[in-house]
């Protein structure tokens, strides 16, 4: 989610929640490190294609090779809106260890990936995963007594409807890629579905039924970028 343009593609160190939002715009060698690795193993659990994984680690990587090292070490916090070096500067051998770690695990993770097939089977545990999480997250909606509005209805079929559209995966290609356009407009009215129930009520605006909808609509389509 932080991981953007105004951050130069590097991962903040975190955020506050509590009392209010604030973001932490510095970055450190772990957090770089672990950024790139928590994206392939995104890729490994089905829930980003290859291709925005490989977009996501090079924007990461151009940055970090403009950002200032010493004897070709980073420094150990840098901002991420200006890209400088934070004061004290140091290099911490905790940080550069991990890193260097990480880089290790990504390279291979790298390596396997190169070796599968553009849409395996861990396409649809991807996003089963977040289909299942999508329906813990309506539970808040029966609860409250409002399961049987209209849109609350239209949202139960509509998740019913992308649940059969996950079983017997084709195996050849170019079938496989039909059934994920077919998922790819389900995953599409998934969505409309949810931000329609989001806006009945604006306490639900926040609410993470809209945040897995969207989750399983960008993973659907990140992986219909890969067969095509």
């Amino acid at each position: 989610t932080f991981v953007d343009e105004r951050n130069h593609d590097l991962p903040p160190d975190n955020l506050q929640e509590d009392p209010k939002p604030v973001e932490a715009h510095r970055t450190s060698p772990t957090n770089l490190g672990l950024y790139l690795l928590s994206t392939m193993a995104a890729r490994d659990f089905g829930w980003v294609g290859t291709l925005e994984a490989v977009e996501r680690l090079e924007e990461t990587l151009q940055t970090m090779g403009g950002l200032r090292r010493v004897r070709g070490h980073f420094l150990n916090w840098y901002d991420t809106w200006d890209l400088r070096p934070l004061e004290p500067m140091y290099v911490s051998t905790v940080d550069s260890g991990n890193l260097a770690g990480y880089l290790i695990a990504v390279a291979q993770a790298c390596r396997d990936t190169m070796q599968r097939p553009a849409a395996g089977p861990e396409v649809l545990e991807g996003i089963r995963d977040t289909l299942h999480l999508l329906i813990i997250s309506m539970q808040s909606v029966e609860d409250s007594g409002r399961a049987q509005t209209v849109t609350a209805v239209q949202l139960r079929e509509a998740v019913e409807a992308t649940a059969v559209t996950l079983v017997d995966f084709p195996t050849a290609t170019p079938e496989r890629l039909r059934r994920l356009h077919q998922l790819e407009s389900r995953a599409d009215n998934l969505l409309d579905t949810a931000r329609t129930l989001a806006s009945e009520d604006p306490q639900d605006s926040r609410s993470e039924i809209l945040t897995w909808a969207g989750a399983i609509h960008d993973s659907v389509r990140s992986h219909v970028r890969d067969l095509q």
